[in-house]
């Protein structure tokens, strides 16, 4: 199953220019670096992969120098830095909306820091032993070094956010403050990891989508609501939450598929069924099973025990019918965040679907993926029942 979903996020696609009608008046567009230029649009690939390029020289710039306690283990991270997107959207987000780049290259690393902290803080808690096909931190350095540097990756998500509010009052005269907004996200993050561990119950689909919400879809609104709070549109950007919601869930679906057919880069395939940890494809299919079928799946893989028993038959069932279940929902998905962006009154006229874009082109192709690996095992499985 090695290559179900490749990485489809290099490069962002060029962007219209923002409309005049909503300028935003209370930041200039003066160029502030020589990252900056004015008027802020992307105009190719080279330029886009300039900008992941620039984000993975600041991002490295402000890691611990080699006589730091914590300099080894944060070079082991970054080493396979992984596809910055959450930093891209923020840069792309900052040229739509004319913000200046060098307050949102701060608020770009301002997320991208606070994502790789959930990485170090999420890799302890499902004790995964390999991340981007890596030894994850506490596996190489132990447990109190991954604690440390996940700590000390808050910290500097923090100060590049409270440089991010500085930079503006400095040139806009007044304060947004964007570190307010990390705080927030930071306490939903940790809440919606937190509730994996408390239910003594296998959650169902409502209670799947309440902890993706914080745990996934804080990282992928954040990036844009921040970019919105400093540029003085906040009010723009709360018509967008339910497109962030969908894309949010849609991103975990992906991830839960990626882990259940063992290419997410982790050591164990299908690492969150055998801990039993909520997964969108186990719910998916769960729910689509009737009377002694389900009662069997629960007797097999919900009651305990998996590592001593995964049945080949229901591991199979899972693995064809519950990821296209699952790729079904993320095309669901997909659809309703299109029809959301497509809606001027939602969007006020900017061009969110450029913004968006690697993301959606990403998940489409993960769903396209799913669905022809499906369709080719299902035809290889009634071959050989044939034969």
């Amino acid at each position: 199953m090695s290559g179900l979903l490749p990485d489809y996020m290099e490069g962002m696609t060029a962007r219209h220019e923002r409309p005049e009608s909503l300028s935003a008046k209370s930041v200039s567009a003066k160029s502030v670096s020589s990252d900056s230029t004015a008027p802020h649009k992307y105009q190719d690939n080279h330029e886009n992969k300039d900008i992941a390029h620039k984000l993975l020289l600041n991002i490295k710039s402000q890691l611990p120098a080699a006589d730091h306690p914590l300099s080894s283990a944060a070079h082991h991270h970054f080493a396979e830095p992984g596809k910055l997107i959450r930093g891209q959207i923020a840069c792309a987000t900052g040229d739509m909306l004319e913000l200046p780049r060098e307050i949102a290259m701060q608020w770009a690393l301002s997320v991208e820091f606070l994502h790789n902290a959930s990485l170090v803080h999420d890799d302890i808690c499902d004790e995964d032993t390999s991340r981007r096909n890596r030894d994850t931190i506490w596996k190489a350095f132990g447990h109190q070094q991954a604690i440390c540097l996940g700590d000390w990756m808050v910290a500097q998500s923090f100060i590049h956010a409270a440089e991010a509010d500085s930079l503006l009052a400095s040139k806009a005269g007044h304060q947004n403050s964007s570190v307010a907004l990390l705080a927030k996200g930071m306490s939903a993050l940790s809440t919606g990891q937190a509730s994996e561990f408390v239910s003594t119950a296998y959650p169902n689909w409502a209670h799947y989508s309440q902890i993706v919400s914080g745990k996934t879809g804080q990282l992928i609104s954040i990036p844009v609501e921040g970019i919105y709070v400093l540029a003085n549109l906040h009010h723009d950007y709360q018509r967008l939450e339910n497109v962030f919601g969908n894309l949010g869930l849609a991103y975990q679906i992906t991830n839960d598929i990626k882990n259940l057919m063992g290419t997410d880069g982790a050591a164990r395939q299908g690492g969150d069924v055998l801990r039993q940890s909520p997964n969108a494809v186990v719910i998916l299919f769960r729910d689509s099973l009737v009377n002694g079928s389900r009662k069997e799946f629960d007797e097999k893989f919900m009651q305990g025990s998996v590592c001593a028993h995964t049945d080949e038959k229901w591991m199979l069932e899972l693995s064809m019918t519950g990821s296209k279940l699952a790729a079904d929902k993320i095309t669901s998905l997909l659809a309703e965040v299109e029809k959301d962006l497509d809606d001027d009154a939602l969007t006020c006229g900017y061009d969110m679907k450029r913004v968006l874009l690697p993301v959606t082109d990403y998940l489409a192709a993960a769903s396209r993926k799913i669905y022809h690996i499906s369709s080719t095992s299902n035809s290889t499985s009634n071959s050989n029942s044939a034969s």
